[in-house]
């Protein structure tokens, strides 16, 4: 398995971003709410991002759908906008494996409208070499998709930086229900439905000094005001645990400790949109 990976400069934000189909606008997938989404007109779509100057691309990921445990993904990426042939494929692999997301309360089947109540399924596809191209195309196929669409509210594709040891055990997931409940006057205990969100924090017990310089570059590049991709476990396939074990968010205050001369430690947080 890969050690963790951090997606923090979007190049999804700056590309020209195309759909096969669409009932909502493509450009919902450049902003940082959740409750803003694409969405297709049928159970299969794929997305065409292209950039007039080269990009580097190791990973893609979508943080907030609707597919289901059957949908699958594929991600292409090509030196030249007007390429035929990929420079690098992935294969075609599970999308979000594991139990579907249960129709919410309103009997309707799960659509943008969950997303604002935390109720989206991720996918990312990593490549180990990454790759300098102009276009990524992302093919989604969910044909038993019961809303009869695909909802996805965000894109991130980039350069992903991988420190040299990995992160020690004891990695936290939280889920955070803001839902409040308060009891009637005939002693009911009534609940005003909140939205859920994740959070996950982690411990880089061993940081080389080349790490230590490449993580105070993205510390200070994104700061706690801009959202990153992060994955603790690339490149199982959309794994129940890849799936629990990432995160799009933004960052808490934290520092970094000098363990021993050339080796650091940093506990990172991240609270998910």
């Amino acid at each position: 398995m890969a050690n963790m990976r951090i997606i923090y400069d979007n190049a999804a934000d700056v590309a020209v971003i195309t759909a096969t189909s669409s009932v909502l606008p493509t450009s919902n997938m450049q902003n940082d709410y959740k409750s803003s989404a694409h969405r297709s007109s049928t159970t299969s779509v794929t997305y065409t991002l292209t950039w007039t100057s080269a990009v580097q691309i190791g990973g893609v990921a979508l943080p907030a759908t609707n597919l289901t445990g059957d949908a699958t993904i594929q991600v292409k990426l090509y030196t030249n906008a007007g390429d035929v042939a990929p420079v690098a494929s992935s294969p075609v692999i599970p999308a979000c494996p594991g139990a579907n997301l249960e129709l919410w309360n309103w009997s309707m089947p799960l659509n943008s409208n969950a997303f604002i109540f935390g109720g989206a399924s991720k996918s990312a596809v990593w490549f180990d070499n990454q790759v300098s191209c102009k276009k990524c195309e992302i093919i989604l196929v969910d044909t038993t998709n019961l809303a009869g669409y695909i909802d996805c509210a965000k894109v991130v594709a980039g350069a992903y930086w991988e420190p040299t040891y990995n992160i020690s055990n004891g990695a936290t997931v939280v889920l955070t229900d803001t839902s409040g409940a308060t009891r009637n006057d005939s002693g009911d205990l009534l609940c005003d439905r909140g939205f859920i969100h994740d959070s996950l924090s982690f411990d880089f017990s061993v940081l080389l000094e080349t790490d230590k310089v490449e993580l105070l570059k993205i510390l200070r590049r994104v700061g706690t005001s801009r959202s990153i991709l992060v994955s603790l476990a690339p490149g199982e396939n959309n794994s129940i645990m890849e799936q629990t074990n990432t995160i799009y968010g933004k960052r808490s205050n934290s520092g970094i400790n000098t363990e021993l001369f050339g080796i650091y430690r940093h506990s990172m947080e991240l609270e998910g949109w």
